[in-house]
């Protein structure tokens, strides 16, 4: 059985052979959220700049497992090579120019603790156990969005910009894209399961005590707590000190203020959702944070 480091440079060698000229062959290593590496081959065509990436780790888990043979994984790999070089391109024609990529940057927030060595790699400042970090949309030649890219200190020195204009930037798109997306846990539910949540006298019933925060897009909607207009907005609406739990990188739960003998139950129940039901990549934080008012900030509680 091959270790992981003679499966990729057996596969790597196999689309060689396979591509001849038509594609440049090479690894990929890239370090995702919470320190999640992956390793893949790029295929990047002779004049490009960019090309399809197909990861290698689950093939692997494949291999190992006996669920495919070698030459099924290298003839798959290969297919979704060709079949990714068949989708609409990306339009990276502007990405080099500031003045043309920087209404596509946005914030996001990431754990600082599980994100160390990415930390180095990637501009960024701290925001309590988080950092926030900063993406652009990609989009095709129809300007349709496709994905995001991570923006990198590389990026930082093309286009000549500090981490200061980074963020204003990217918090200045995430308004004009439009309000937080504020909504009670009854209305999700409802939207989800087509149903009315109204007693019987036919009153709605809209007592509730969650609520979930996120942006319009709903990608990344975690960094919606770096605004405070958004969280006066909140404060307005549920109460001053109201707490913040973590969901994923994407949205966060808001409950009105609790008794701070509340604080470790919640806490304890954060830790179970993310241990069982939030992927490892998706994860944001195991701790609660509550709001002040009179800080206009937020704190860690738990």
């Amino acid at each position: 059985m091959m270790s992981f480091k003679e499966f990729t440079e057996n596969v790597l060698e196999a689309i060689r052979a396979k591509a001849g000229d038509a594609f440049q062959i090479k690894k990929h290593d890239v370090i995702k959220n919470n320190n999640v590496k992956r390793t893949g081959i790029d295929a990047i065509k002779s004049g490009e700049d960019i090309g399809p990436c197909v990861y290698l780790d689950a093939f692997y888990r494949e291999y190992e497992s006996d669920r495919m043979r070698f030459g099924e994984i290298v003839d798959e790999v290969y297919r979704l090579i060709l079949e990714q070089e068949e989708t609409p391109d990306v339009d990276i024609s502007g990405f080099r120019i500031w003045r043309t990529v920087q209404g596509d940057i946005y914030p996001k927030l990431i754990n600082a603790e599980q994100n160390k060595e990415l930390l180095e790699k990637i501009p960024h400042r701290i925001f309590m156990d988080l950092a926030v970090a900063y993406y652009a949309v990609a989009r095709n030649h129809a300007q349709e969005d496709i994905g995001t890219i991570l923006i990198c200190n590389g990026h930082m020195e093309m286009w000549g910009q500090e981490e200061e204009n980074l963020y204003q930037t990217a918090m200045i798109n995430m308004r004009a894209d439009g309000e937080a997306d504020f909504t009670d846990i009854n209305t999700i539910v409802e939207h989800i399961m087509g149903i009315s949540l109204t007693k019987e006298d036919g009153n709605a019933s809209r007592d509730t005590d969650m609520y979930v925060l996120t942006n319009c897009r709903k990608c990344f909607g975690a960094a919606e707590i770096l605004d405070k207009k958004t969280l006066r907005m909140i404060a307005d609406k549920v109460g001053d000190r109201f707490l913040v739990l973590p969901g994923s990188l994407h949205e966060t739960i808001v409950l009105p203020p609790k008794d701070e003998s509340e604080y470790e139950r919640l806490a304890g129940m954060v830790r179970e959702v993310n241990d069982t039901q939030i992927d490892i990549g998706e994860r944001l934080s195991y701790h609660i944070y509550r709001y002040s008012r009179d800080e206009e900030a937020l704190k860690i509680v738990a």
